[in-house]
């Protein structure tokens, strides 16, 4: 009821200073599309477009907002970027998809005005509010900018836009001030299947880095380069379910080391009326890209960020937080788990609802020793300890998966659970599947 309450005063205001909880759809409000995710100052910050109503048959799309979150749970509207705050009309209805990035202390936004070109705003602060940076198209025609800033040591800004009927992709560098082009646009060059049978209207790519690896996505495929301009080799899908396909204008980022994904998806067929959902998300140990759409399966209403101790698993690749050397890897059947956990490695699971509270926690770890353990902490790392999981006494260090069980303290309200590594040998390596609390 609170929700559908919180709902409801956004829609009939512009909702600033109304707490929006997360959820999927995120954020609880529909006629969010076309979602980038960028994060500045420690700060999550989603650019949308912003679907008009429900029973549009075609697109309407007056304006963009711009949300912030600093857990993935609470949401706050920053601001409404309107068309007659740059050179579109200001009666236009084609707000089409935006990015931002920043630079030299700058913030800027990209913003397509239909097919006709692609302008740049900026601000003073990733909230905005945003002022006309040109006046004019950065670049015309095409649409849907994406922007990189290369991880080399001058981080080179990158602008990747357009879409199939427009002769491709194409990317250009950028100057430093972000409003110009370093470079004429060069097209993109896409081989394999995915990008064959891809229709020809589409648009709305996502580039980015990982390793030493550029993922270039549309829709639901994606393709690999070891070089920006290309050439890029279709791979596959980033996922199956929940509306991955041909329409899903994605999104990825990565937040205290987990990796998630946000997609746009249409509430009815033949309505021009989208909603965002997003969940974790994996690179397997080939580099592929696993959307967890079983996440989505047990725990789509509940959004990312937050856990509740009645399920009857949290498994580990979900976690909220990590500390830098624990890592994702992959176990077949797109199961994972966490790996490389040695002494004081730990993981967080935030805002862990206790409301039911359990007295039990039960863990599928391998590489547990008699002199090691696991302290389950609440708060922070170094909080008080609720439980730790220990290995029986008689048993000897053991590479195999066991579930091991430990009483718990009686907590009660939500509260941030930590599991930690304490252990005396530098050799031991822990590794993590699920826990359950019962």
């Amino acid at each position: 009821m609170k929700k559908n309450i919180l709902l409801f005063a956004f829609m009939l205001g512009t909702g600033f200073g109304k707490p929006l909880l997360a959820q999927n759809p995120i954020i609880g409000i529909p006629g969010i599309s076309d979602p980038h995710v960028r994060v500045f100052n420690k700060k999550i910050y989603l650019y949308s477009g912003h679907d008009d109503k429900p029973d549009d048959s075609t697109w309407v799309m007056k304006d963009w907002r711009v949300f912030s979150t600093s857990d993935l749970v609470n949401w706050k509207l920053e601001t409404i970027i309107s068309p007659q705050d740059n050179y579109m009309d200001g009666q236009s209805t084609d707000c089409w998809a935006g990015d931002a990035a920043s630079r030299n202390g700058k913030y800027y936004f990209y913003f397509s005005d239909g097919k006709r070109g692609i302008g740049v705003m900026k601000s003073d602060a990733p909230g905005g509010k945003f002022t006309d940076a040109l006046g004019k198209p950065l670049v015309a025609p095409m649409h849907d900018p994406t922007i990189l800033a290369d991880d080399d040591r001058n981080q080179t800004p990158y602008l990747v836009y357009g879409d199939k009927s427009g002769g491709g992709y194409h990317i250009a560098k950028l100057n430093n001030d972000m409003v110009s082009l370093a470079e004429k646009p060069k097209p993109i060059v896409i081989t394999g299947q995915e990008w064959e049978k891809a229709p020809m209207w589409m648009d709305k790519n996502y580039i980015f880095k990982y390793k030493d690896t550029y993922y270039l996505s549309w829709g639901s495929a994606y393709a690999i380069s070891k070089n920006i301009y290309g050439p890029y080799a279709s791979v596959g899908i980033t996922g199956k379910g929940y509306h991955l396909g041909p329409l899903a204008h994605s999104s990825f980022f990565w937040w205290k080391g987990q990796f998630y994904h946000a997609w746009c998806y249409y509430l009815k067929p033949g309505y021009k009326f989208r909603a965002t959902i997003i969940t974790y998300c994996h690179f397997d140990n080939e580099g592929r890209i696993i959307t967890d759409t079983d996440f989505l399966d047990k725990h789509f209403a509940s959004g990312v960020g937050q856990y509740d101790a009645s399920w009857p698993k949290i498994e580990a690749e979900w976690f909220y937080e990590k500390d830098s050397l624990t890592r994702k890897h992959a176990i077949g059947n797109g199961d994972f788990e966490l790996v490389a956990m040695h002494n004081g490695s730990w993981v967080r699971f935030a805002n862990v609802n206790m409301a039911k509270s359990s007295q039990v926690l039960t863990a599928r770890i391998s590489g547990l020793d008699r002199a090691s353990a696991l302290e389950i902490r609440l708060d922070s790392l170094n909080g008080p300890i609720i439980g730790e999981l220990k290995a029986d006494t008689k048993a000897k260090y053991n590479t195999a998966y066991q579930n091991i069980s430990c009483y718990l303290k009686r907590v009660k309200g939500t509260r941030d659970v930590y599991i930690r590594v304490k252990a005396q040998s530098k050799k031991t390596e822990i590794s993590l599947d699920w826990i359950s609390f019962h």
